[in-house]
């Protein structure tokens, strides 16, 4: 986990309100009512020697905008994960479901892509459990979550065309399947899980969609990196692809941005840990060191006036 976070930003709307009213504020501090009392040529002077003070209040009235802005920002709770929280939830696996379907083992290109696409969710793991699973037409559980991710590389080097028996493009079942086996009452549960499709988009219809709007109902996340199709092989579903996504509570990047998929999921995981009962566990937050700048910005209001 890394970056700022803002456990309660719904405070932030109150910004919007203050910024207004300020600059109502603003527009009518001028040089105050004696303007329309006194000739202009004579105001200057009147200001050089104290008599006019309306001017020079006008920053000191907008000081107490200034500090409850620095309130609203304190209230919407900024944070900070503390050091060491990756494992903070170790139960929340990550779990890489690859389609071998023969639009993808047909063409060595496919292939590799997949298999570096699942190295580098591998690599953006941050310490996670990673579970594996193949699919084409049926489905198979490679590898139960782990954080040996060296032998899960073992894995991904060796797939190949014969690796799965049965021919065929079926993501809905390797969905249902990983929904068996992690909401197990004596496994780890779905809550918190981020489950990978790394596939041209094959198979991903309607079906597939409601295996991953139950996943996610159970509190997992479905995501996919997006294979290029295999030269002569129908164009890879992209759309279906992504409507599969979103039933999960993911998203969909091309396989060539691994990295970026796995900076999403974990700031998704991230938003989710500090929503838990159990956030401050997890994170530092940054809200009350700002009260006291919000009472600087009231301390020149309560200086002594001549």
């Amino acid at each position: 986990m890394s970056g700022l976070l803002l456990l309660r930003p719904l405070w932030l709307i109150a910004l919007l309100p203050l910024a207004l009213a300020a600059l109502w504020v603003r527009r009518r501090a001028g040089p105050g009512e004696w303007s329309a009392l006194v000739d202009p040529a004579l105001l200057p002077a009147l200001h050089r020697l104290g008599l006019l003070k309306g001017a020079g209040r006008s920053a000191g009235a907008l000081l107490p905008f200034a500090a409850a802005a620095v309130l609203a920002l304190a209230l919407s709770s900024p944070a900070v994960p503390r050091p060491g929280t990756t494992a903070f939830r170790a139960q929340d696996p990550l779990v890489l479901v690859l389609d071998l379907s023969p639009s993808i083992v047909a063409d060595d290109r496919i292939l590799a892509d997949l298999q570096a696409g699942a190295a580098g969710l591998l690599d953006g793991a941050a310490g996670r459990p990673v579970g594996m699973m193949l699919y084409a037409a049926d489905a198979y559980l490679a590898s139960a979550p782990t954080t040996d991710t060296e032998a899960l590389r073992s894995l991904i080097g060796v797939l190949e065309k014969g690796t799965v028996p049965v021919a065929g493009s079926r993501p809905d079942i390797a969905l249902s399947m990983a929904r068996d086996l992690f909401a197990d009452a004596a496994g780890p549960g779905l809550g918190g899980a981020d489950l990978v499709l790394v596939t041209d988009g094959g198979g991903a219809g309607p079906r597939a969609g409601e295996e991953a709007a139950r996943l996610a109902h159970d509190g997992a996340r479905v995501w996919a990196l997006a294979l290029p199709a295999a030269p002569g092989a129908p164009a890879a579903d992209l759309a279906g692809l992504a409507a599969l996504a979103r039933a999960g509570g993911g998203e969909v990047l091309p396989a060539t941005e691994t990295a970026a998929l796995s900076d999403r999921i974990a700031r998704a995981r991230t938003a989710r840990l500090v929503r838990e009962d159990t956030a401050g566990q997890g994170v530092r937050e940054l809200g009350p060191w700002l009260i006291p700048l919000a009472l600087l910005a009231l301390f020149p209001l309560f200086r002594r006036r001549r």
